[in-house]
């Protein structure tokens, strides 16, 4: 495995135990350090991976809380779901 493939897979083998508000607030962490220039280019660019992960991590977190709410607002006994 490359030493790319082996960060990535820590990145989001880290993420996968957080929840929505901690990965926002890093997410607004690293916006914040990017946007005042105090990390190098090189460190820059790793900062905005890890962005790039924890949007995709809130994304499949919001994603699921969608479905859990169309499954709750379910009409019982058919597939129609109640306007909200």
């Amino acid at each position: 495995m490359s030493k790319k493939t082996s960060v990535k897979k820590k990145v989001d083998e880290d993420l996968d135990e957080i929840g929505f508000e901690e990965a926002v607030q890093r997410l607004e962490q690293i916006i914040d350090r990017i946007e005042r220039g105090e990390v190098p280019l090189e460190e820059s660019l790793r900062e905005y991976e890890r962005g790039v992960a924890l949007v995709r991590r809130c994304r499949g977190i919001l994603d699921r809380a969608e479905q859990r709410v169309r499954e709750l607002t379910e009409k019982p006994g058919t597939e129609e779901e109640a306007p909200f």
